[in-house]
Formats: C-alpha cells, sequence, structure tokens
C-alpha cells in the first residue's frame, strides 16, 4: 500500500489507502440439499486525495500498477468536491476479540455439519416445508494508510447463518427468515437458531382477517427495523447538515419518551461492524444518540464532521446506511452497530397487554415513505394478530404507516427487556407502540 502513497505523496496535498483482503467461505443448502461451496477471495485497494482542494477517488484491484491508480484519483479530483478536510494521524487502540483464528480455519466439511443440522432441525417442525440455509465465514484484513502519518491495520473474521423456511399452499406462500453473526462457530446452538423459525412457521399456520384502524403493534427486534429506520437516517450528519433530518437544531432536547435510548458502538465485538478503526482510519467509538429521549448526538464520518464544525465520531464507512461493506464505495457518514435501550417488559408481556392489535416480525418494501420526516409506509411480510393478548393467526395484505418520531415520543407502550442482534448490525428488544395506521384488504 505504501507503493501507492508513495506515488500519490509527491502529487497531491493528502492520500489516503484503504486496502481489502477478504476470503469468504460460502456453504448453502437450498430445497434440495447442499447446493454451493465455492471460496471466495477478495483483494483490492481504494484511493482517496485532496489535490488542488479538491476530492479525488479510484479503487482498483490491479494493485501492481500503483501509478494508474493514482493517475486515475487525481483525475477525479478535477471534477470533486470542495474539502479542506484533514487525514488522521492518531495512533489507534485496537479492540480485543474482533478475530477468532479457529473462524477462519474452519473447513468446508464443519460448515457442511452446522448447516446440514440446522435444515434437518427446522423440517422436523413440519412436513410441508421447504428450507434454505446458508453457513458462511469472512476474514478481512483491512489496513488504512495516509500522507499524515496514520497506518492502522487488523484482522476481523466471523461466521454467519441464515435461515429461510417456506410454506406454499394454493393462493398462500408464508416465508419466514432469520439470520445470526458470531466470532466463533462455538458461538452458536443448533436449537437457539431454529427455534425463532420454528415458533413463526407454528404461530402462521392458521390465516385470520386483520383489523383496520389506529391500532397498537408490537415490533419485533427483526421487525422494529421499519421503526428505527427514518430515526437512522435522521440521526446522520449528513441529513441535519442538508437540512433534511427533523432532528437539526434539537440537540439536548427531549424528542422521544425517556424510556427510549440509543447508542452507536463500534467496540462491542457481538456487533457485525465490530472494529478498532473506520473506514477512514478514525479510532472506534461510542457515541450516545439518543439518551433517556434526549437527542444528544448525530453520527458523522470526516467530512460531514467538517462542514458541522465537529469531530468524526467514527462513523465513516464504505457501506450503506446499514449495509455492508465494499471497497468500492467512497465512505461515507453510516452506522456501525447500533444498539437500542432495553426496557422492564419480555415481548410476551407485551403481547398480553394488548386487546387488539398486531405483532409485526419483518416487512416488505423497507425504506417506502417520507423517511426524511420520519413517515413509513410498508407492507406485512410477517405479521399475526393479537387478540386479548393472546396471538390468534397470521394476517395477510395488511399496510403498517406511522411516523416514527410521533410513535417514539407520544405512543410509546413499552420496550422488551431482552435485545438480539439482527441484520449483524442491529441489537434491537421487541417495542410495542400505539396508533399504527393499519390497512388491510
Amino acid at each position: 500500500m505504501h507503493a501507492i502513497l508513495d506515488k500519490a505523496r509527491n502529487k497531491v496535498d493528502q492520500a489516503e489507502v484503504y486496502h481489502l483482503q477478504r476470503r469468504v467461505l460460502p456453504v448453502k443448502f437450498d430445497a434440495e440439499g447442499l447446493s454451493v461451496i465455492k471460496v471466495k477471495q477478495t483483494e483490492g485497494a481504494a484511493l482517496r486525495v485532496i489535490h488542488e482542494g479538491r476530492l479525488g477517488y479510484s479503487t482498483s484491484t490491479d494493485l501492481a500498477h500503483p501509478e494508474a491508480i493514482v493517475e486515475s484519483a487525481v483525475a477525479t479530483a478535477a471534477y470533486g468536491d470542495p474539502t479542506d478536510l484533514a487525514f488522521p494521524g492518531q495512533a489507534i487502540e485496537s479492540v480485543v476479540g474482533i478475530h477468532d483464528p479457529e473462524t477462519g480455519a474452519l473447513s468446508a466439511e464443519r460448515l457442511v455439519e452446522l448447516g446440514g443440522a440446522i435444515r434437518e432441525r427446522t423440517l422436523a417442525e413440519a412436513d410441508d416445508i421447504e428450507v434454505e440455509v446458508s453457513v458462511q465465514t469472512t476474514v478481512d484484513h483491512v489496513r488504512v494508510v495516509n500522507t499524515n502519518g496514520l497506518d492502522a491495520e487488523e484482522t476481523r473474521s466471523s461466521i454467519d447463518v441464515s435461515i429461510e423456511a417456506t410454506r406454499a399452499k394454493s393462493g398462500d406462500i408464508f416465508s419466514v427468515w432469520d439470520s445470526r453473526e458470531a466470532r466463533s462457530i462455538n458461538d452458536f446452538c443448533v436449537d437457539d437458531l431454529t427455534k425463532r423459525v420454528r415458533r413463526l412457521l407454528t404461530l402462521g399456520r392458521e390465516v385470520v382477517a386483520s383489523p383496520s384502524g389506529s391500532l397498537p403493534v408490537v415490533f419485533t427486534p427483526s421487525g422494529s427495523i421499519a421503526l428505527l429506520l427514518p430515526l437512522i437516517m435522521g440521526l446522520s450528519g449528513k441529513s441535519v447538515f442538508l437540512g433534511l433530518s427533523p432532528l437539526g437544531g434539537k440537540l439536548g432536547e427531549a424528542m422521544f419518551d425517556s424510556r427510549f435510548g440509543l447508542v452507536d458502538d463500534s467496540r462491542v465485538i457481538t456487533g457485525a461492524a465490530a472494529s478498532s478503526f473506520d473506514d477512514e482510519g478514525v479510532a472506534a467509538q461510542r457515541t450516545m444518540l439518543i439518551e433517556s429521549g434526549q437527542l444528544r448526538s448525530f453520527y458523522y464520518d470526516l467530512r460531514t464532521a467538517k462542514q458541522a464544525d465537529v469531530e468524526s465520531t467514527g462513523n465513516g464507512y464504505k457501506c450503506g446506511m446499514i449495509g455492508g461493506s465494499n471497497f468500492r464505495m467512497a465512505p461515507s457518514a453510516s452506522l456501525s452497530n447500533l444498539m437500542v435501550s432495553t426496557g422492564d417488559a419480555s415481548e410476551e408481556e407485551l403481547i398480553r397487554g394488548i386487546k387488539s392489535g398486531l405483532l409485526v416480525d419483518g416487512v416488505l418494501g423497507l425504506g417506502q415513505g417520507n423517511l426524511n420526516a420520519g413517515d413509513f409506509s410498508n407492507n406485512v411480510g410477517a405479521a399475526f394478530l393479537i387478540e386479548d393478548g393472546k396471538i390468534a393467526g397470521r394476517v395477510k395484505n395488511v399496510m403498517l404507516a406511522g411516523n416514527s418520531y410521533e410513535l417514539l415520543r407520544d405512543h410509546l407502550i413499552g420496550i422488551g427487556n431482552t435485545a438480539e442482534w439482527v441484520f449483524g448490525k442491529l441489537s434491537c428488544p421487541a417495542i410495542a407502540v400505539n396508533h399504527v395506521n393499519v390497512a388491510a384488504k
């Protein structure tokens, strides 16, 4: 990487090189059985430069010709955004536990064994379902160097398991999905991995009519993303700078129910985004976004922090708002590990407290609605009717709509006392809110 940096040093004001080596071993089972085992290896570098006060950017997997990478980045700087940001140069304190050497050394046979056991345990629940299982290990070696003296590198490893079970009948297809990520295969238990999928399959056997109107809804940890996505956007320093966030200018104010809290923390090793530094080389840190309902901070990468005249919160990542890493993407303000504070009731207790409403485990078309204003509007994927505090059956052809800011400020019923990691980067308990607009066909 220093070859690229050395070539750039004499041509630009500042330069930063991000280098990624990734090895992925996926094992997949489809409805017929084992279908895929193929090692995937990726190596590439991204060069970001500041030349004559403008940003330039290039990427390549051809690392044998550093001069071409530099020339490309310099050429794009002529059309890049003007900036006066400075790349970091401070030393990085390593986070312990991000890499498990045994995970990277796991054989395909061991993954097949785990995936097969998960598939068989799920199939044992019913004879009218099809099950797909994916188990994969990922080992990333990441290095960030720049002309301000930073040289940070580390290895990160994980093992991911996902399960999708589908029951198809005439006129009805019902699918449930779950995934888990850990640092070690020893952190997985087959029964625990399949428990939630098996429960949802049981709850979803009978289809019932859904009520319409302004109703209470319990969002499971997986379903809560529909409620939280507008907040994720609104808490972005970029959204605040552009004037798109309703939270702009509200720091220190009580914007939510006092029981609601939100933290971004890339140093928590149980989260998929755990790291010692972000993709810009800024040290990992814990950022309190919402504390007891009060707005405490936004999350920033280097560019948006400079624009807001604050320090980066170490949230410069090469991914989407909550997506996975891709070395070809330029870094932007993105979440690391987002954690919702827990409450004092179990999910079952939240359900028992509802006379008539819904339990929502997943939605379709995530991202619909005027998210910048806090509005969401989604068709439900897996959702269930609650009657007199009990699950009465599965509902279909139902749409939810509401405003996340209003629901979490004025209509919060309760928060579950146990959080689960969902989508790898979100640790969330069940969340129950009232006055969600429910429309059933």
